[in-house]
């Protein structure tokens, strides 16, 4: 019977990590379906394998910010009611992935969870590396070229099997320090083979967190200087202009990188049209999955900032939510090794955040794992073990 029990927990998973990042190789419709399908069984199961009082978690601070957002949205006639179901589908996604999370901790199957999720993605960035080589370069952002994702979303299912790796395995042992370096190594000429120049930069600098000594990295897991840190990732425009005007960063960009001056446009989308976008409904924002600034400007398709897209979608109140669930999924971890490696998904989304939309999925996850995965992790409680 357990083993029956760890074969369930193992498939769904499977199928949570399936749903939430999305296979674009199969026809929309497909997806759709699949997803409604396994998230509602999902929260099916759940309901019924996990006490009452604890359905009731951090995680429905984000999905009321979602909620509100799609309900104001929907009285000021700007969304679909197509838009407000799939507003309603990303909540239940969240919901689902952060309570399953909780249940599998509850049911002592934390590890597994991690395992599965570790595996499936070994499966993607495999699948992507195959792809990446039949496909070719391709820097339209704005269309899935590779069997996963775009360029961006490519490589950061590489960041996340890199948190992945180093939760599930055991880092003291050095043959798994030897694939572990290996596949950050990977991930950077990866990455630079197709032109993404913000993964680039954010591999390098988590390659350079991993590198620092034990004091550094208990640094990044500490719920302060995450949140700061998740907070100066927007602020930091104010005074991005003058930062890309420096030397170093105007040999970066457009020497070794070859990007213009204004990051492809992005300095643009900033200064001339953020601030009455976000202005014009500061609270609730515009809902889920809306077409806003892409409306104001007729070229971008986002804020082109991770916390500024989440302040555009749900206003002031979701980046709230997204804060403090944050802080509070840090702060419930015990601040070991698994946390510190988990971190380094979040980490990377944040410092991607700075130029791209990647509180996203990976960025969520990350937060779940470290809330429900390493308060169990007894072998790290106090703090991050020696390399």
């Amino acid at each position: 019977m357990g083993r029956l029990k760890i074969n369930i927990y193992s498939l769904m998973s499977y199928a949570l990590f399936f749903v939430v990042f999305r296979p674009y190789f199969l026809p929309e419709i497909l997806r759709q379906v699949l997803k409604i399908g396994v998230l509602i069984g999902l929260f099916l199961f759940i309901v019924c394998h996990l006490q009452a009082k604890k359905l009731l978690n951090c995680s429905l601070i984000f999905c009321c910010s979602i909620f509100l957002s799609a309900i104001v949205a929907t009285l000021n006639g700007n969304f679909t009611f197509k838009a407000f179901l799939d507003s309603l589908l990303y909540a239940l996604t969240f919901y689902d992935l952060y309570t399953f999370a909780q249940l599998c901790d509850t049911k002592g199957y934390s590890d597994k969870l991690i395992t599965s999720f570790f595996r499936i993605d070994l499966i993607y960035c495999i699948l992507t590396i195959i792809s990446i080589l039949i496909v070719g370069i391709d820097n339209n952002s704005n269309r899935p070229s590779y069997l996963f994702g775009n360029k961006f979303l490519s490589i950061y299912y590489f960041i996340f099997l890199l948190a992945l790796y180093g939760a599930s395995h055991n880092m003291k042992m050095k043959k798994n320090k030897t694939i572990f370096i290996g596949i950050f190594i990977l991930s950077i000429l990866l990455s630079l083979y197709i032109d993404c120049a913000t993964a680039t930069v954010a591999l390098a600098l988590l390659f350079l967190i991993y590198l620092s000594p034990q004091k550094i990295k208990q640094w990044f897991t500490n719920e302060k200087i995450i949140v700061i840190a998740l907070i100066m990732s927007a602020v930091i425009i104010i005074w991005i202009e003058l930062i890309l005007r420096t030397n170093f960063v105007v040999w970066l960009v457009t020497d070794f990188f070859g990007k213009s001056y204004t990051v492809s446009g992005r300095l643009e989308i900033y200064h001339l049209y953020l601030a009455d976008i976000i202005k014009n409904s500061f609270w609730f924002g515009y809902g889920y999955s809306n077409s806003i600034i892409e409306s104001v400007t007729g070229v971008f398709a986002n804020a082109q900032n991770g916390l500024l897209q989440i302040l555009v979608t749900f206003g002031f109140f979701g980046v709230l939510a997204i804060l403090f669930t944050t802080y509070y999924c840090y702060k419930k971890s015990n601040k070991g090794n698994k946390t510190f490696y988990l971190s380094l998904v979040v980490c990377g989304m944040i410092i991607a955040a700075v130029f791209e939309v990647t509180i996203n999925w990976f960025f969520l996850s990350g937060l779940c794992l470290i809330r429900w995965n390493c308060n169990s992790d007894s072998s790290n409680k106090k703090s991050i073990a020696p390399n």
